[in-house]
């Protein structure tokens, strides 16, 4: 966690994993630490039924995993989670948790399309990336948006943008990129188009969208500086080994042993894939 926490109830053997901000808590003490200084990425769904086994299983605290299965199963507010949650122990004295409704009640009146961009924003971070696709597809269709200017728009094609990078499209990244940059015109969203473009190899792309989006020639230099030491270490990754060692195994012969790790490699991905879509 970062921090020295007392703890006086149980310590979990195995810990709660908060994907969004790739953090382990071991009492119910950390989750109360972890929602105090998160409120403001926090959602419904970060509170689900595995979270509620985990209070059962590891913390022993039948009485509070109980009512988490019935904030759960009714939809209720996070407001009612984070308070059953926190007047669960003795981490925080009353006027931190009122403290803590207040700010959960100025985020509640937060304009809808801020808080649906809260939402995918915390997708994206913790790399679920059709999750955020389709909270960023849901904010672009929805009525707030007529109110939003240019550096809105700009924002959100951005990180659809990384989203699609992250899915390995780097077309329709650079399609996004591209709209970002048009939207908004940070140069960050250009030089992420020019990524997508040197990643695809388009040569003659490149050249135009340089020219066209006023990219000088010392930007050039250092954007293309950057590509390539990126591509150097991404050369000498551990995954990029695997791949290799494995056309390695093909060449000498050994097709059981390549084909067992074929399977393998697929078994894993499909696993992450599953993860990304299940939340």
């Amino acid at each position: 966690m970062g921090k020295l926490i007392q703890c006086s109830s149980r310590i979990a053997k195995k810990p709660y994993y908060f994907r969004v901000t790739n953090t382990n808590v071991y009492s119910i003490e950390e989750v109360c630490y972890y929602i105090y200084n998160n409120i403001d990425i926090m959602q419904e769904e970060f509170f689900n039924h595995s979270f509620a086994i985990w209070l059962r299983e590891e913390l022993g605290m039948e009485d509070t995993a109980r009512k988490m299965e019935n904030l759960v199963n009714g939809h209720n507010s996070l407001k009612d989670i984070v308070v059953t949650l926190c007047c669960s122990c003795d981490y925080y004295e009353e006027r931190e948790v009122h403290g803590l409704i207040k700010v959960m009640d100025e985020i509640q009146n937060f304009p809808v399309r801020k808080k649906q961009k809260i939402k995918a924003d915390n997708y994206l971070r913790c790399n679920l990336y059709e999750k955020a696709l389709e909270e960023y597809g849901n904010i672009l269709k929805s009525d707030n948006m007529l109110a939003a200017d240019g550096s809105e728009y700009g924002l959100i094609y951005h990180n659809m943008g990384v989203a699609y990078a992250g899915l390995g499209d780097f077309n329709k990244a650079a399609d996004y990129f591209s709209q970002a940059y048009k939207k908004g015109k940070d140069k960050e969203s250009a030089r992420e188009y020019i990524y997508c473009l040197l990643l695809n190899e388009d040569s003659e792309k490149y050249g135009l969208v340089c020219s066209q989006f006023d990219i000088t020639e010392e930007e050039r230099d250092i954007i293309k500086k950057d590509f390539d030491e990126i591509d150097k270490l991404n050369a000498s990754s551990k995954a990029v080994g695997k791949i290799s060692r494995l056309r390695e195994t093909l060449k000498s012969g050994y097709l059981e042993e390549y084909y067992n790790k074929v399977e393998d490699y697929i078994k894993c991905w499909k696993n992450e894939y599953r993860e990304q879509i299940s939340v």
